[in-house]
């Protein structure tokens, strides 16, 4: 071929070449934007990470080419040009969350991403949630960083709430005209006047829905129902997911208290059968029960192997026939706190031991190291009008009071998810017209605070 030839065939390859590269380059993805921005710091731990590329990318991609830091699971799904992580527990409280995006990361038309990213965002502290002023019961949150408060609705009446695992959403019972709904808000989205999304879950007509406890997994709401035969209360278990609402069976009973374990498996009390029912939504069956004859407050520990439960105990006198002059010498009811066992067998322990103690509303710390409660004597030299907060392991060793305050009852309490904090409400006993407190103590230490005043029912937001 003579030379003009070739050199014309060298700068039409060239030419092609080029504009191959100039095709590939604009047909592969780019990065748009990111959320959470950088610098940003999000209210909530249950942030999802959301990239937004030129063109839909592969979601097989996503996890080779994504690095997060503190490395924490979850999961992705695509929409359109967005790839969404979702993570399946909170962003550690007070961290920084660093994210790497490596080059590679491949578009649906199979081009690779040729840029990366490296960004970070902050996560804000804990929030405590409460509900003020008392005798109204608007939901609040406390910002331990600011020491101030905001509201997070603008709905009152609130009986009772709780946070989703990853503290996105907080689900609560509010009274309407003819009874009690559901309502549930979501923290990562605000409307115009800077409170968190409110919306309707379940409108429950005439009906009291009470006690909401969402599941670990976010896929189901247990909550109770005043709608079973003769207007018996039930736990009802609503699918987040389809709307789909069921009775735990048996229908015909009386089941209260739901309380879900770190795994998923759900615990109620049935009166008929005076005792805990652990059920498996997922298969749909029980797979224990925990005798216990007055179904009052029960909590589970952290790794899910146990449960702490109160139950009233009749107590026989010391000296029968003799003039009672205290506890021990006449039949009365103390609460008692049981730890139930269930592998390789059913085994009750009582953890209060002692006929002149009452125990009450237990509460593990998230490493499962302490149990909280309350406490008081039952003899007249020791009786107080009001139970103290006491600390002891779960075993009930090394149980050791921590308030001092007999005229006051101390119940709700509600651990830090990262903090050796405690935190719970007190009323005076003596004095009713004075307002209940909201306080925290700091096992570190050793100290106790006074938060909020006309608060009631702690609980801490990842």
């Amino acid at each position: 071929m003579p030379r003009r030839g070739l050199h014309a065939l060298f700068l039409g390859l060239l030419a092609v070449g080029a504009l191959a590269l100039v095709g590939g380059t604009l047909l592969s993805p780019r990065l748009v934007s990111v959320s959470p921005a950088e610098g940003a710091v999000v209210a909530s731990g249950a942030a999802e990470v959301v990239l937004t590329f030129s063109q839909p990318v592969r979601a097989d991609t996503l996890a080779d080419h994504v690095r997060f830091s503190p490395d924490t699971p979850g999961e992705w799904r695509s929409q359109g040009r967005q790839a969404i992580f979702v993570p399946q527990k909170p962003w550690p409280p007070g961290s920084t969350v660093h994210v790497q995006i490596s080059p590679g990361l491949k578009a649906s038309n199979g081009l690779p991403l040729w840029r990366g990213k490296i960004w970070s965002f902050a996560v804000a502290q804990a929030q405590l949630a409460y509900l003020w002023p008392a005798n109204e019961a608007y939901l609040y949150v406390w910002d331990p960083l600011t020491r101030r408060s905001h509201p997070l609705t603008h709905i009152g009446d609130i009986l009772a709430y709780a946070p989703g695992a990853r503290g996105r959403y907080v689900y609560f019972s509010a009274r309407s005209r003819r009874g009690a709904d559901l309502f549930v808000l979501d923290r990562t989205v605000l409307t115009a006047e800077g409170l968190p999304r409110t919306q309707v879950l379940l409108d429950c007509g005439a009906d009291q829905c009470l006690d909401p406890a969402p599941a670990p997994n976010g896929r189901w709401l247990a909550y109770t129902r005043d709608d079973g035969p003769q207007r018996l209360t039930r736990v009802h278990l609503l699918n987040l997911h389809t709307q789909t609402d069921t009775v735990v069976p048996p229908a015909d009973h009386e089941t209260y208290g739901p309380i879900w374990s770190a795994d998923g498996t759900l615990a109620y009390y049935d009166a008929q059968r005076h005792g805990y029912v652990l059920w498996q939504p997922a298969e749909a069956k029980p797979v224990a029960f925990l005798p216990n004859d007055t179904g009052e407050a029960a909590v589970w520990s952290p790794d899910g192997a146990s449960i702490v439960a109160v139950e009233m105990l009749l107590q026989s006198p010391a000296r029968p026939g003799s003039t009672p002059t205290s506890p021990a010498d006449a039949p009365y009811y103390a609460a008692h706190l049981w730890r139930y066992q269930w592998q390789p067998r059913l085994n009750r322990t009582d953890l209060t031991g002692d006929p002149n103690l009452e125990d009450g509303t237990p509460a593990f710390s998230p490493d499962g190291q302490w149990l909280a409660f309350g406490r008081k004597a039952l003899d007249p030299a020791h009786w107080t009008p009001g139970r103290q907060v006491w600390l002891m392991s779960p075993d009930g060793r090394n149980a050791r009071q921590i308030t001092h305050a007999p005229d006051f009852n101390h119940l709700d309490f509600a651990w830090h998810p990262t903090l050796p904090w405690l935190v719970y409400a007190r009323t005076n006993q003596v004095d009713f017209t004075q307002p209940p407190e909201i306080w925290r103590y700091d096992l570190e230490e050793d100290r106790q605070e006074k938060l909020i005043v006309n608060g009631i029912m702690p609980c801490w937001l990842p």
